[in-house]
């Protein structure tokens, strides 16, 4: 049976939940730096002592114990002052969350962990005694289906490289205006898994709007996660969408003609006859596990559709992620103000930055700086990782 990119994701995660092994940002140091000191900076601003954060799309919960040790260490050196950490930890493979709690309580970063209730979304929670004293919980939920609860208020809502696996449409249309719906299914066959990547002629109005040649995505589940997520801050209140994708509309179908660099090995990807130029070939990525025999169908997201829908509520910032720009120097850590990036102007931010000043600098050069840098590092590629800031009104 052919699978969609939703319900192969869904296999994907449940087959290999607690065994996941990508080489995310959450892993690494800047990425959770830089939200830990946006963090501080804005627990300053309102007198803060206590923060309640939620993740979705939490994964093994690299990030979040990253950026509970972070903000710890800002306590400790005086750069905030936090009495207490409570962080929602939410996912939908609960084998990760499982994973996590079991490594944690045996030889972990926590000196208390108490498993959930059985048969309850609440998988178990971790507390590291201290100042602040923090508190993780692994929730096993979908994504829009937390949100959409209504439960409980955040001071933060972090939407982590979620967003490119859920469920979306894609159209496109040729150089003489005929517009299409992309589409890609997965069907496991034998040891191996074909992927056939079809368009079929549509008159949607997504696809009225486009421009001869250009490709636009838009994702119902995303839009409707965004405005969950933001029904749950207060004033003041930020949502982090961090993904990589679009940031305009649309894009050129260019973009996407090429094939993609890298595929499984045990994957057949099929594409319709003649379809060498003037058809996204590259738009739906795939991955794989060839030991579980699973794979995983990932897309760029649509952030002008997210900043749409947001800007109603508040100030929307979209930025470059900058990696790009730190790898181009002798060292990733050469942060630098006026860098223009998510990893350099919030991770420099120190006590006496007014970040007011800093948010206003970059709503207003947000274009020109998203432009600049798909120029000098992406060779005008419009896709890009990026960081979506929404602070609501």
């Amino acid at each position: 049976m052919a699978l969609s990119k939703g319900e192969v994701n869904e296999l994907y995660y449940n087959a290999v939940g607690g065994q996941i092994a990508f080489q995310t940002e959450g892993k690494g140091v800047l990425h959770p730096l830089a939200v830990a000191k946006l963090l501080g900076a804005r627990a300053r601003e309102s007198g803060a002592r206590e923060l309640k954060i939620l993740e979705l799309g939490a994964n093994d919960c690299a990030f979040a114990i990253s950026l509970l040790k972070v903000l710890t260490s800002l306590t400790i050196h005086g750069e905030v002052e936090l009495a207490r950490v409570e962080y929602f930890a939410v996912e939908f493979a609960r084998p990760s969350l499982e994973t996590v709690f079991s490594s944690q309580a045996e030889v972990g970063d926590f000196q208390h962990a108490v498993p959930g209730p059985a048969g309850s979304p609440l998988v178990g929670s971790l507390t590291r005694i201290g100042v602040p004293e923090s508190t993780l919980y692994l929730v096993h939920a979908e994504a829009g289906a937390f949100v959409g609860g209504g439960s409980g208020r955040y001071d933060i809502v972090i939407v982590n490289e979620l967003f490119d696996d859920l469920p979306c449409r894609v159209f496109f249309a040729d150089a003489a205006g005929r517009t299409f719906e992309l589409e890609a299914h997965a069907e496991e066959q034998g040891a191996r898994w074909r992927v056939a990547v079809t368009a079929s002629e549509t008159n949607a109005a997504e696809a009225r709007a486009l421009q001869p040649a250009t490709l636009t995505v838009t994702s119902a589940p995303s839009l409707a996660i965004v405005r969950g997520a933001a029904s749950l801050l207060d004033s003041g209140g930020m949502l982090l969408v961090h993904d990589y994708g679009i940031t305009e509309r649309q894009v050129p179908l260019a973009t996407y003609e090429s094939l993609p660099p890298t595929q499984p090995d045990f994957v057949d990807l099929e594409f319709p006859p003649g379809s060498e130029h003037g058809f996204p070939r590259s738009f739906f990525r795939v991955f794989g596990n060839i030991f579980a025999s699973v794979v995983q169908m990932t897309t760029d997201v649509g952030f002008a559709e997210l900043a749409d829908e947001l800007a109603p509520l508040g100030r929307v910032i979209v930025l470059p992620h900058g990696n790009a720009l730190l790898a181009t120097r002798d060292s990733p850590e050469d942060r630098r103000k006026g860098d223009g990036v998510f990893l350099s102007e919030f991770s420099l931010l120190e006590p006496g930055d007014d970040l007011e000043e800093l948010l206003a600098r970059l709503d207003a050069e947000q274009e020109a700086l998203r432009r600049s840098f798909a120029d000098e590092f992406l060779a005008g590629h419009p896709s890009v990782f990026a960081d979506l800031l929404f602070v609501k009104r």
